[in-house]
């Protein structure tokens, strides 16, 4: 049983990796899809377009320069694009960037167009890892999409040349086994860089064929090496364009990580027995005695005596446990002389607690973004997430006052969307509006970061199209009106009159209401009063508005 709870745990890791892989590449080409369909959205490229399917007409200077400053960005955005091509109306634009070179590329349309899966030019094509001679850009991945009527009608195309080396970093990154690797496979061919014993060779066009008839996504096959070595195969799909990236491994290795894992098991298992039989029989002789002892003290503790004397300068378990009881009565006895402090301890005490479940739940997935652009060579945009994260913690886990100013505050919260913003790129943009007039005021620390972060996961991530946060602040009066108000997918007013009913009970047993929402009203009330903390309004155009009321 052990040994199949190893190797199915052996098992579970290596569909993860695949998993975790698949996630990145996918999120990643995605990005280029959305690049292709962007174009045919942009009323400038279509104004150019159209201006050169005028024989009479020749393009403006102005047109050039839109064409050469569009291309160029998308190598400032994305440090994996080996080359780009636009071309269009045979030739009349011709526009091939690579190595920041420009020059005008002589291609044949149909050439691209015949490798279609489709007739409808609306579908985005894909390459695997190819030359591509007619650019002259060798071992790049390609992605395009044709302008016209029909596959039979092209007029022109824009297509991606991704570097091999950005595959090749990740898919080598992946740790399977000593002759395992990954490898993605289409249906015009398959990448792999890592070199393995010619005893677990597998041929390329019986694993491409093995591996694209499947009609499950995901799962495992059990292939033939060239030298009849027994392979496993796990597999995945890319959403983004349908193909497959596997993980090839000798059933061989699996099996002696198994042993290996076990054996090291059986060993750590009998010195743990060996010591616990040692150390049981030691501390037997060493605590019993002193433990009896002790226990009659404890007695007399119970019987209401609390100045009874302990010996506490032994160093051992019942020396530390001596000490503790000792300090112990020592605190009860002043807790005693301070009964008449109960209330407002009581208070500081639940402002505490309150505080401290306050936590950046979000480290792991900055830190894992941080991994990641350092192995894709971004290290510029890494070491500005890691500043922004490090000033982020500075203010979260300071130990100080628990009251900060409202300009500390907003800093804080600025380091948070500048990461978030890093992390989801033109999913959202975020704007902050407070009045110099309340940057002095003070403000209970860590109030907007929970709301932000809930206008992030539950409004902005739920709503097509890129959101908007925006925070405000301004004085009314004596108090301080704070908002944070975003255009996501909204509440009905149901919910909403629900959420402020509990709120202004402090009701935390409502489900609408999130643990982060509860802390940050319960501290704000606790702090100001009862008239004072959070209210959610509905925004005219969709989303919500939450809004804190302190005071001055």
């Amino acid at each position: 049983m052990a040994s199949q709870q190893i190797q199915s745990n052996t098992i579970t890791s290596i569909n993860d990796t695949i998993a975790q892989t698949k996630d990145l590449i996918n999120d990643k080409l995605t990005i280029f899809v959305v690049e292709l369909i962007a174009l045919e959205n942009n009323s400038q490229w279509l104004s150019i377009m159209r201006g050169s399917d005028n024989p009479e007409r020749d393009l403006d200077p102005q047109d050039y320069i839109f064409i050469d400053k569009s291309l160029e960005a998308y190598f400032d955005r994305y440090s994996m694009l080996d080359s780009v091509l636009f071309y269009y109306n045979q030739g009349r634009i011709s526009w091939y960037k690579r190595d920041s070179r420009n020059s005008n590329a002589h291609i044949t349309l149909e050439n691209y167009a015949e490798k279609l899966d489709s007739s409808r030019l609306s579908i985005i094509k894909w390459l695997n890892i190819h030359d591509e001679k007619e650019l002259n850009a060798p071992k790049v991945v390609s992605a395009y999409k044709m302008f016209g009527k029909d596959r039979y009608n092209t007029k022109g195309m824009l297509l991606f040349n991704i570097k091999s080396k950005f595959f090749s970093d990740i898919l080598n990154n992946a740790k399977i086994s000593t002759n395992g690797y990954l490898t993605i496979v289409s249906n015009d061919g398959m990448m792999r860089f890592k070199n393995v014993e010619k005893r677990y060779e597998i041929k390329e066009e019986l694993l491409q064929n093995e591996l694209m008839q499947t009609e499950e996504s995901a799962g495992q096959l059990i292939m033939t090496s060239n030298q009849d070595e027994n392979m496993l195969v796990f597999y995945d799909t890319l959403p983004i364009n349908k193909w497959k990236i596997a993980a090839v491994l000798p059933e061989r290795e699996v099996l002696e990580r198994v042993n290996s894992i076990k054996y090291v098991m059986m060993i750590v298992m009998l010195l743990v027995i060996i010591a616990a039989v040692f150390l049981s029989n030691v501390i037997a002789n060493i605590i019993t005695k002193p433990l009896i002892n002790l226990t009659r003290k404890v007695n007399r503790i119970e019987e209401g005596n609390l100045d009874i004397p302990f010996k506490t300068s032994v160093s051992n378990e019942i020396g530390v446990l001596s000490r503790g009881i000792q300090d112990m009565m020592h605190r009860i006895r002043d807790l005693l002389k301070e009964v008449e402090n109960e209330q407002e301890k009581k208070r500081a005490a639940e402002l505490a607690v309150l505080q401290s479940q306050i936590k950046p739940h979000f480290l792991y997935n900055t830190l894992y973004s941080i991994r990641q652009l350092y192995e894709m060579g971004d290290t510029k945009e890494a070491g500005e997430m890691v500043t922004a994260l490090s000033q982020f913690f500075r203010i979260s886990i300071n130990k100080g006052s628990e009251i900060i100013t409202i300009a500390q505050e907003i800093e804080h919260i600025k380091n948070y969307l500048y990461i978030q913003h890093l992390r989801y790129r033109e999913d959202f943009i975020y704007e902050i509006d407070i009045d110099p007039d309340i940057s002095e005021c003070h403000i209970v620390k860590l109030t907007l970061q929970p709301l932000v972060e809930n206008a992030i996961y539950h409004g902005i991530k739920q709503h097509r199209g890129q959101g908007l946060i925006a925070i405000r602040g301004y004085a009314d009066g004596r108090d301080i009106i704070m908002m944070v108000e975003d255009n996501g997918v909204g509440m009905s007013e149901e919910d909403l009159a629900s959420m402020n009913q509990s709120l202004k009970s402090s009701d935390p047993g409502n489900d609408m209401i999130g643990f982060g929402t509860h802390n940050v009203n319960k501290r704000l009330q606790l702090n100001y009063g009862l008239s004072y903390g959070l209210t959610y309004h509905a925004n005219t155009g969709g989303g919500v508005t939450v809004t804190v009321k302190i005071r001055s």
